[in-house]
């Protein structure tokens, strides 16, 4: 006999008819407001069970809210999800932040990141109303029409990377990136962990200069880390990067190819418009201190 849900639920693995639940509910709130959640049903089918990360709500044994924790990180944890639209002003998701906070301060977690479209009404309300601090924000962009170059008279070499690589890795996203090495070695290490990350590791000759990582999601691939060192910028090096990732994840798939690129970044942008890639929303990012 199955079991009908009620009230606050603390999930860590998910069963087929769970994630269609999900996908039901996070498709109704994107109709809802036009939105489009950053919050992949791909990734709770992946969840490997060690820890908690996901809080849902039942009403009436319906699935009416939801909020998931990103498994990466360590410090900081990216969140995001979202309520049943007739079910909204009643402090569901109140309870589920709340829920998501007593679990990250017990496995040691300092802040909360909480993502939000910027044309999202009833989530730029929440934001203000619980205090939660504005950081960046970003553009998701999707590849809507590939437009290759080619002909480059320096041709830098892009491989799947590896343990090996981690060191190479590290150095060029704490130097590309503002982080430490230390941080950015323990981030590449546990995001080379996951089943749906790899990571890509650019060179010119025998030099590192440029990395990425795929993640694969339930419909696309995103792409993210994308860094060239500085002195080997402006040469063509992230563009030819950029290409012959796409025409590998198109080998060998349909699925389409998105990335996120922060609002000011004025030459990315450019970089990923003029490969093929337009903007279709942008998410906010705001802080939770949980130390205070």
């Amino acid at each position: 006999m199955s079991i009908v849900r009620e009230g606050l639920v603390k999930q860590r693995t998910w069963s087929e008819d769970e994630l269609a639940e999900a996908r039901q509910l996070l498709e109704l709130c994107d109709r809802f407001e036009g939105l489009s959640l950053k919050l992949d049903v791909g990734m709770l089918r992946f969840r490997e069970g060690k820890e908690t990360n996901d809080f849902l709500y039942y009403e009436d044994g319906k699935l009416v809210g939801l909020l998931a924790l990103d498994e990466l990180g360590a410090e900081d944890r990216e969140m995001t999800g979202g309520v049943h639209p007739e079910y909204r002003r009643r402090g569901i998701f109140s309870r589920l932040l709340a829920a998501a906070k007593d679990e990250a301060r017990s496995r040691g977690t300092e802040r909360l990141i909480l993502v939000c479209e910027r044309f999202s009404r009833s989530g730029q309300g929440f934001v203000a109303a619980i205090g939660a601090a504005y950081d960046f924000s970003e553009h998701r962009m999707v590849l809507t029409d590939f437009k290759e170059r080619g002909g480059y008279q320096e041709r830098i070499s892009l491989r799947k990377a590896g343990a090996e690589d981690v060191e190479d890795l590290a150095v060029i996203t704490a130097m590309s990136f503002g982080h430490s090495v230390e941080g950015s070695r323990r981030k590449t290490l546990e995001n080379m962990a996951g089943p749906h990350v790899q990571y890509y590791l650019g060179k010119l000759g025998e030099e590192a200069v440029g990395c990425l990582n795929l993640y694969e999601a339930e419909k696309e691939y995103g792409i993210y880390g994308f860094a060239v060192l500085l002195p080997y910028r402006g040469r063509g090096f992230g563009r030819q990067m950029l290409e012959q990732v796409i025409k590998e994840v198109r080998a060998m798939s349909e699925k389409g190819v998105a990335l996120e690129v922060e609002t000011n970044n004025e030459n990315a942008i450019g970089l990923y418009r003029s490969c093929g890639f337009r903007e279709t929303t942008t998410f906010g990012y705001y802080t939770i201190d949980l130390l205070k």
